[in-house]
């Protein structure tokens, strides 16, 4: 019910309000507080007076909670009573029923962790922090905890993962949740949901956030992908929720696959004003019709196509795993099928609007797609003690800067922890590790388990 809540509008809420009911459902579900203080409730939720004071006369206002004044009560500072409003119980049984959110949503407690905390500290992944943070505020054995802000996580930053971990699936990819959609969901303006998600990159806690693109090249508008990090140690307390597997390939075997990160290279050549007259569109070796193509599209939009090329691998890897090595021509059309519907019909170039040859583009990524999910089935199964063909899993798409010298794979399973591959030659030595903290940072960056740092502009 706590994943229907975080996902219904309920009037014009801010992130503390949204917070705020979220942690009152906790504590109380659809029961009454019976007669309580501002004060003491906000001790129970865990959110500074002030805020829950301003927080409750809000949702009051836009009738998602109920407040009866206690007329009974002697003397003293005013109780009231609440309780979630009947409108709202409604709509979220309603939900339950016609929604299988809870089924697809396999982190509630994840969830509940993120909203009752009440310690999660802003750190790195690798950060272990279990103490009490210093100078926070005494309160009473019946009560829980207000958080002193310093160095820890905030709970609109709080709230935001906690709307992303609703919708993500059991390896922490939340597809299609657009800007619009997530700042009606948390109460942010885009401008301020542009800053929380980039901190919370830098923090470890999304892995990867691929942002949406509207481009006469794909069939529809991209909304923007995240995946979310659930091995970090904020969320998990030090014990990795789900399995890994890094290949780092070290000899620049790697670069014997074309992949996307080629096509980027390429589109940079020819489209730098330094070296687009040293090359002919012949020259490269990705095919015209895929340049004249993305000729102007931007590096998120490249993003976007690695990100669901890489969903289109992984079903490849997962459903043909035995088959891949001995696959006749043909094979997959499926998947041919899923690349042509990517794309708007019929492609032009966006410089003349002159047709392009689409069977040469969907083709040149069919095939390559299918390759590249060759090589990824010769490189892990190079990791002893996996049965590849039971097992489920989702390949990370890696950052076009870096390239597929080192590739991350996400196992589920409830097998934490994982193993690192590093192949020189015909030398493979195997590294296990006990979580996801104990991989190199570098190592983790180039397979795609988090995002690498972008250099500061001097």
């Amino acid at each position: 019910m706590l994943i229907n809540l975080l996902s219904l509008t309920l009037g014009r809420l801010d992130s503390k309000a949204r917070f705020t009911l979220a942690s009152f459902y906790l504590r109380y579900g659809f029961t009454d507080t019976g007669p309580i203080s501002v004060d003491e409730l906000a001790g129970c939720l865990g959110v500074p007076a002030r805020e829950c004071a301003n927080a409750l006369n809000l949702l009051v206002k836009e009738s998602v909670l109920i407040a009866r004044a206690e007329s009974s009560q002697r003397a003293g500072r005013l109780k009231k009573s609440f309780r979630i409003h009947d409108d709202v119980a409604n709509k979220l049984g309603i939900a339950s029923l016609i929604s299988r959110l809870l089924d697809v949503a396999p982190h509630l407690g994840v969830v509940e962790h993120l909203i009752k905390g009440p310690y999660i500290h802003a750190t790195r992944p690798d950060v272990e922090i279990y103490a009490m943070p210093a100078n926070t505020v005494r309160a009473e054995q019946t009560r829980a905890a207000v958080p002193n802000r310093t160095s820890l996580l905030s709970r609109s930053n709080r709230l935001l993962l906690a709307v992303l971990s609703a919708h993500a699936d059991r390896f922490g990819v939340a597809n299609s949740l657009g800007n619009v959609e997530l700042c009606r969901l948390t109460g942010f303006e885009q401008t301020s949901l542009k800053q929380r998600i980039k901190k919370l990159i830098e923090m470890g806690f999304i892995r990867r956030h691929v942002p949406g693109v509207a481009s006469p090249i794909f069939a529809e508008k991209l909304k923007s992908s995240y995946v979310l990090n659930l091995n970090h140690r904020q969320i998990t307390l030090g014990t990795d929720m789900i399995g890994f597997v890094v290949h780092e390939c070290v000899d620049g075997g790697a670069d014997d696959v074309r992949y996307l990160g080629d096509v980027w290279f390429d589109l940079e050549l020819w489209r730098n004003p330094a070296t687009k007259h040293k090359y002919s569109l012949s020259e490269l070796s990705t095919p015209a019709s895929v340049i004249r193509l993305f000729r102007y599209a931007p590096k998120h939009a490249i993003e976007q196509l690695e990100f669901f090329l890489s969903g289109r691998v992984s079903d490849l890897l997962a459903q043909h795993w035995e088959q891949l090595d001995v696959a006749k021509p043909g094979f997959a059309l499926g998947i041919r099928d899923d690349i042509s519907a990517f794309f708007r019909k019929p492609m032009r170039d966006v410089k003349d609007a002159s047709l392009l040859d689409e069977a040469e583009v969907i083709d040149f990524l069919w095939v390559m797609t299918i390759q590249f999910a060759r090589v990824c089935k010769v490189r892990f199964s190079r990791v002893d003690g996996l049965v590849w063909s039971s097992l489920n899993f989702r390949l990370l798409p890696s950052d076009l800067r870096l390239g597929y010298a080192s590739l991350g794979m996400l196992i589920d399973g409830g097998a934490g922890g994982g193993r690192l591959l590093r192949e020189v030659g015909e030398h493979v030595e195997t590294t296990e590790v006990t979580t996801e903290a104990l991989c190199p940072v570098e190592l983790r960056e180039k397979a795609g388990l988090l995002t690498p740092a972008r250099a500061k502009a001097v």
